[in-house]
């Protein structure tokens, strides 16, 4: 089994209000697939999406059609060119098993993030897979596949901490920490009025507070909580407290394929190939290659 090794490198989900996770310019360590003896712990994931069999039919249609997928050059753990140059990361490898399942012929090329929409509109990829934040302008030219996933907020704590829960009640009166002046911060202001909020200027402040215990918990996205706790940095201190919150008016987006308009029938098929790498489990699998801590 692939499994991962950690190393150092910048995850950017910078440019404000243009990437997925825009509204928190972030950098963490990501941890990037090498072959390693297997983990001791795989993770289930929930059936985020729900099957449409009436996707099949479009997927059998399209099946002598090659297709173009563009992605960001630079947008790990989803897209991101690895040491041989060529397209790797969660969301490529998930789309490359999705037209495998409808019978695609595929292919992934890396841009620069700027240029992923041009390239779209102008007819240079069939599919943009990572890197676009969907909004008003990225879906006027463009359909959306059903999201296979979405941003989500998590709470931290030590290992030995005696909180249980990540109830508010349970943390009432307690120091948590978060990235100040994002949406984050702004949850916490909205729900946990009855914690002491400490702001910090990066992630990495926030969780060198709790591990050296200036703070009791720290709060913030996912996906960056679950790098830094598997880190070599935290020293293995600390744990994720209770599951992902998933708040759409404050931090969460969705993530989904954006497909050039006119293509409904491509949609479709990728919608049917995403249903069927869920099913066979074949989503699971590749989020517990990229992703070392179950994000829900």
């Amino acid at each position: 089994m692939l499994q991962l090794c950690i190393v150092q490198m910048t995850l950017r989900y910078a440019r404000v209000e243009s990437r997925p996770l825009g509204y928190l310019p972030m950098v963490i360590a990501l941890l990037l697939v090498l072959v390693l003896p297997a983990r001791a712990e795989p993770y289930k994931l929930p059936q985020f999406r729900t099957a449409d069999p009436a996707a099949a039919t479009a997927a059998q249609e399209l099946s002598t059609r090659s297709i173009r997928l563009l992605a960001d050059a630079d947008f790990p753990p989803f897209s991101f060119a690895a040491q041989g140059g060529g397209p790797s990361g969660l969301g490529v490898e998930l789309a490359l098993a999705a037209c495998v399942e409808a019978r695609l012929s595929c292919e992934v090329v890396l841009l620069p993030y700027g240029d992923l929409l041009a390239a779209l509109r102008r007819g240079d990829g069939d599919a943009v897979i990572s890197g676009l934040r969907l909004d008003e302008t990225s879906l006027q030219d463009a359909l959306m596949t059903r999201p296979w996933f979405r941003t989500m907020g998590r709470f931290a704590v030590l290992r030995d901490s005696p909180v249980k829960s990540s109830d508010p009640k349970d943390l009432a009166g307690l120091r948590i920490g978060v990235i100040r002046d994002t949406a984050h911060a702004r949850w916490l202001e909205t729900y946990y009025g009855g914690s002491i909020l400490v702001p910090f200027d990066d992630a990495a402040s926030a969780q060198l507070a709790l591990r050296i215990g200036n703070v009791q918990a720290v709060f913030g996205d996912g996906l960056q909580m679950i790098y830094g706790l598997t880190s070599a940095a935290a020293q293995n201190c600390c744990k994720l407290l209770g599951g992902a919150y998933s708040d759409f008016d404050f931090f969460s987006r969705n993530i989904a394929f954006l497909v050039r308009a006119g293509q409904a029938d491509l949609r479709d098929a990728l919608d049917y190939g995403l249903d069927a790498a869920q099913t066979k489990g074949l989503t699971e699998k590749l989020f517990n290659a990229y992703v070392p801590l179950n994000p829900w």
